[in-house]
């Protein structure tokens, strides 16, 4: 077994080394690649992905993506959102340094659209995301589809950024109205840079 192995990837980087100068030159159309590449494109031309954190209390992930600790995040319950939405797939990312094989799945009975999808560099490990995959009913891209659409018994509470504004929480505290969803605020520990949700409820 571990001879055919071998063998298989001498062949798969027989081929890709036979065909490099076509894939660095954006020629893979030429290449004996261009199957493998034109399902995996298809795939994903398809697919649509939401991407969540499985953490809170990144600092990095509020600076980047929530106007440096102004805005605010949904958290959910996972198991609940899960069974609101109708997903193709949804897992947690794989992080990584190496590239991706797109040959490997001709031999290994992997998924080269959802190894693309999975996976991320090692750089960005620290969000730790988690992500949900819709595919095959978007009909164009502005297709409502495209929207998420979940129960408020979804939610398990909406966390304020340590920055944010009286104005903020009203305007959030306005959207949902009498909806018995709990606000809870980041607060940021007086010993030093570390983050963490506040017990306090708004």
């Amino acid at each position: 077994a571990k001879n055919n192995e071998d063998l298989i990837d001498f062949i798969v980087n027989q081929q890709i080394e036979k065909n490099r100068e076509y894939i660095e030159n954006n020629s893979i159309e030429r290449t004996d690649l261009y199957p493998v590449y034109e399902l995996v494109m298809a795939s994903l031309s398809r697919a649509f992905i939401c991407c969540f954190s499985q953490t809170a209390t990144n600092s990095l992930l509020w600076s980047h993506y929530s106007n440096s600790h102004t805005g605010f995040c949904l958290r959910f319950k996972k198991d609940v959102l899960l069974n609101d939405l109708s997903l193709f797939d949804y897992g947690e990312v794989k992080y990584t340094n190496e590239p991706i094989n797109l040959m490997e799945g001709l031999y290994d009975n992997s998924n080269p659209a959802r190894n693309i999808i999975f996976t991320k560099d090692e750089n960005w490990r620290y969000e730790q995301e988690f992500r949900l995959v819709h595919q095959d009913v978007a009909r164009n891209n502005e297709d409502d589809y495209r929207v998420c659409k979940y129960s408020d018994e979804s939610i398990d509470c909406i966390i304020l950024g340590y920055n944010s504004s009286p104005e903020c929480y009203q305007e959030i505290r306005k959207i949902i109205n009498d909806k018995k969803i709990i606000l809870k605020k980041i607060e940021r520990s007086n010993y030093g840079f570390k983050l963490y949700v506040g017990t306090d409820r708004y």
